[in-house]
């Protein structure tokens, strides 16, 4: 079953490309967690930067927002200072990663 995704651009022009980028990673996300019935996908690069982070490129963030069955678990780059997250990829990446470990841990505990 796919997971329907929703995909929401904040102070950034939206991207085919980072969007089929994310499909890919939904898909690949979708083999352990089948059971999910949404994910809402929020790309950001808000225009304040950090206090004395003005030499620095725009920092993407995103949050995941995944519900499964009993649960939701988020996923936030809120406050990242990671000098790699110039590049919305890299940003992706790092989230779905978080992602993964947190749906991996949630199946953990409940033994599946």
């Amino acid at each position: 079953m796919a997971i329907p995704v929703q995909i929401t651009f904040r102070d950034v022009p939206p991207s085919e490309a980072l969007e089929s980028r994310i499909h890919q990673r939904v898909e690949r996300l979708e083999r352990f967690a089948d059971r999910a019935t949404s994910l809402h996908v929020i790309v950001a690069a808000p225009h304040a930067r950090p206090q004395g982070a003005s030499h620095r490129g725009q920092l993407y963030q995103f949050t995941l927002e995944i519900r499964l069955p009993g649960t939701d678990i988020v996923v936030r780059q809120d406050d990242n200072d990671n000098h790699a997250h110039e590049d919305p990829y890299v940003a992706m990446r790092d989230a779905f990663e978080a992602l993964e470990r947190r749906v991996h841990d949630h199946f953990a505990k409940i033994g599946r």
